[in-house]
């Protein structure tokens, strides 16, 4: 039986931070909202989708931790190194998102994943990173 990737369900501390973040970025990508709430939305792109609730209250007390156990990244895959530059210069740069983990860079130790593999990695609000990639 195969299973594809449909959608996750995302928890953020800062709704009325990360939820604007990712309608902007996700929108960048040609992604569009389904649903959209107090405290909450959903973004997808026609085959997988992020559904962003706010955290309750008796939750927030526990700070996004992307090294511990769970979620550490999004990816975004997108079709040129030329892409992943642009979207730096277009879409970080105006808004004053900046490059973390020295990126961006080429990465030839992923090469034997799938050849050329170039990326760029920042955070969300939450401290969750998001990479904008080619391989």
């Amino acid at each position: 039986m195969k299973g594809t990737a449909n959608h996750f369900e995302i928890h953020v501390s800062k709704p009325d931070v990360t939820i604007p973040f990712y309608k902007d970025l996700l929108g960048y990508f040609e992604w569009q909202v389904i649903a959209e709430w107090p405290g909450g939305c959903g973004v997808g792109d026609g085959n997988v989708s992020f559904w962003f609730f706010a955290t309750q209250d008796d939750h927030r007390q526990h700070p996004f931790d992307r090294d511990a156990t769970g979620l550490n990244h999004i990816g975004i895959h997108v079709d040129s190194k030329e892409a992943v530059d642009a979207f730096v210069r277009e879409y970080m740069q105006p808004r004053g998102i900046k490059a973390e983990f020295e990126t961006p860079r080429a990465r030839p130790e992923f090469n034997l994943l799938s050849g050329a593999y170039y990326q760029v990695m920042f955070v969300d609000p939450e401290g969750l990173a998001v990479e904008v990639f080619h391989a």
